[in-house]
């Protein structure tokens, strides 16, 4: 027999090998020297996203069922039926129970091979078939058609589950195995293997159309099918006092219908209808979950709504990581060309660092999407839009991400509600700080300063009974129309103000494939995409400009400026001039009040030169004429 082993490049051409089956065992021990295996399991244990990451690292299939050949068009074909169903024992993260399962699969002679999967966190049973009433001869020379070969695949799959789920010790993945099951290359330095194994006999009677797995492994209450062999019949009873037939019942009616996955990022359930062709994925809300009860009801299945509700809200559904699947879509499709500096250049302004500043920012955010809770720092950037009204600075925001992903952009965030600022940084990708000049001094210096930093949140689910830590995926930007608004100088270096000179060119919509393509890989290269102290002092002495003046700031340049030579300049006292402010404005209007915090606005007043003396801080000051 020979083992199939299919390969779909990136230009979607199909490679098609076989191996006979020592040679497949002798394979699996060692990895590629790209070492694809493990870097397959490397993704899936930080990242997920296989379905992105399959596109951009295509991995070989393996069919264990059948040997196939390519007929004329270059669609596969059976060539000869192997008598092998395979078992597939998941969601394995202890090594310990990875060889308990291997193991207790020795206990049966049946198994022809037992190996670690291709995540390393499962082990795949290869379990030999072979029709019941035949003898060996006879099965030698069994030459089914593909759709005999795929009913006794099913049989054989269903029977062999229930037959080994009572000597393992872990739980069976529940799947619809056909002649066409495959899983992807798996790697085992220490496979276990029995070339003698003994072939476990399926009946070959047909079964009546809309059986599904689950019903026909279920009880035999009256109008079920009833069993083929008095062995059947054994294995199926003890297969019953563990799941009832109507919620096997519930299940396959579901999946029948419905496509059910779990958004990893918004933390909900989501649906799409199978018999609808435009149908979109929908999260499962209550009005859902009562719809779903009674097509389960109308179609003559006992269930309650929380059998439903059990279900879709458990872990036997698939998880789905929206924006790494959509990250590793644009892998390795880059042509180039700068895409992301051609993006900054339709933001007309006179910052000649503009270009740069929002290429590290741009990196960063997307960095920021594939963070997790072990990350150290998030995106501190900040970029900070300042020009009047109507130039089309929220809809350039907006447009920084896909339609597909623009349901994680937001302009509506409520900065005095802490919880929601927090559950949206780890839901959202980009939250647009608009009317940033509305956000208190206060605020920026507390509480707003504080998240900019965060790499995870740690908050409450809804509904929920204790702290969970989540990371963090949005990053910022700000939109302003006044150019006053920086109210920290030490938090400045964290915002880009950039002013602009004219409308933002939003006609042409970005090419979003090719933006995020030129990320991925500038990320693959290792390009920083954080800005490092030379970049965070240019931002820092750009945003003077945009500082907030208090009302002490504005009568110091009422009365002094500073001084650029000996002639016209003299060292005075920050108290000294404060007494002296103090006494031509009065004390009501000075603020800040006292000397300590007023010598700290001198400080970040561009070009004021100090020095430090035994008594006290002077500054060298020119005065203005009264």
């Amino acid at each position: 027999m020979k083992l199939s082993f299919v390969l779909r490049t990136k230009k979607n051409e199909l490679k098609l090998s076989t191996r006979n089956l020592d040679n497949f065992i002798e394979r699996i021990k060692k990895d590629t020297k790209d070492r694809a295996v493990e870097r397959r399991r490397e993704q899936y244990r930080y990242g997920g996203g296989m379905s992105g990451y399959d596109n951009m690292v295509p991995s070989h299939l393996v069919y264990p069922s059948a040997e196939f050949e390519k007929d004329a068009n270059g669609n596969l074909r059976m060539r000869a039926f192997n008598g092998i169903v395979a078992i597939t024992i998941d969601h394995l993260e202890k090594q310990a129970d990875i060889r308990a399962v291997k193991q207790a699969s020795q206990i049966l002679h049946y198994t022809l091979a037992a190996f670690i999967g291709p995540t390393g966190q499962e082990v795949i049973l290869l379990v030999r078939i072979a029709k019941q009433d035949a003898d060996e001869q006879q099965n030698a020379a069994f030459c089914p058609t593909e759709e005999e070969a795929d009913a006794l695949c099913q049989k054989g799959y269903r029977l062999a589950s229930a037959l080994y789920q009572a000597i393992l010790p872990k739980p069976i993945r529940r799947e619809a195995v056909t002649l066409r099951s495959c899983f992807h290359m798996p790697l085992d330095e220490k496979p276990y293997y029995n070339p003698k194994a003994v072939a476990l006999p399926v009946s070959g009677k047909p079964e009546s159309w809309g059986q599904g797995i689950w019903e026909q492994t279920g009880d035999t209450k009256q109008g079920s099918k009833q069993p083929d062999s008095p062995q059947e019949s054994s294995v199926l009873s003890k297969e019953a006092e563990a799941v009832s037939r109507e919620t096997r019942q519930l299940v396959d009616f579901l999946n029948m219908r419905y496509e059910f996955r779990y958004n990893t990022m918004m933390g909900y359930t989501e649906y799409r209808n199978k018999q609808i062709s435009y149908s979109s994925w929908q999260p499962i809300d209550d009005r859902c979950l009562k719809g779903l009860a009674m097509e389960v009801r109308l179609g003559g299945i006992d269930a309650r709504d929380n059998d439903i509700r059990r279900y879709v809200h458990s872990n036997m559904i698939r998880p789905y990581e929206p924006i790494i699947d959509y990250l590793w879509d644009q892998y390795d499709k880059w042509d180039g060309k700068d895409h992301i500096r051609k993006l900054a250049r339709t933001v007309p302004t006179k910052n000649a660092k503009w270009e740069d500043w929002f290429y590290t920012w741009f990196l960063g955010m997307v960095k920021q999407w594939q963070a997790s809770t072990f990350t150290k720092y998030g995106n501190q950037a900040v970029p900070l839009l300042i020009s009047t009204q109507g130039w089309n600075k929220t809809t350039f925001c907006e447009q920084l991400l896909p339609p597909e992903l623009r349901w994680g952009y937001t302009g509506n965030l409520q900065m005095d509600d802490k919880r929601q600022v927090l559950q949206q940084m780890s839901q959202m990708l980009l939250i647009n700080l608009d009317e940033f000049n509305q956000i208190s001094p206060r605020t920026q210096q507390g509480f707003l300063k504080n998240i900019i930093t965060l790499s995870s949140v740690k908050i409450k689910r809804p509904y929920g009974r204790h702290v969970e830590d989540f990371p963090r995926r949005a990053s910022f930007i700000a939109t302003t129309n006044q150019a006053d608004v920086l109210a920290d100088p030490s938090g400045s270096r964290r915002f880009l103000g950039i002013e602009l000179t004219g409308p933002i060119d939003v006609s042409i919509s970005p090419n979003y494939e090719q933006l995020y393509a030129q990320a991925m890989q500038a990320l693959h290269n290792r390009e920083p995409y954080y800005f490092g102290p030379a970049e965070t002092q240019q931002i820092m002495e750009s945003n003077k400009q945009f500082s907030v003046k208090t009302a002490a700031e504005q009568f110091f340049l009422d009365y002094f400026e500073p001084a650029t030579n000996d002639r016209e300049g003299e060292w005075i006292s920050a108290s000294a001039i404060f007494n002296f402010l103090k006494s031509k404005v009065g004390v009501s209007l000075l603020k800040p009040a006292n000397v300590a915090a007023f010598g700290r606005k001198l400080s970040a007043i561009p070009g004021l030169k100090k020095r430090e003396t035994k008594s006290n801080s002077e500054y060298f000051v020119k005065r203005k004429k009264e």
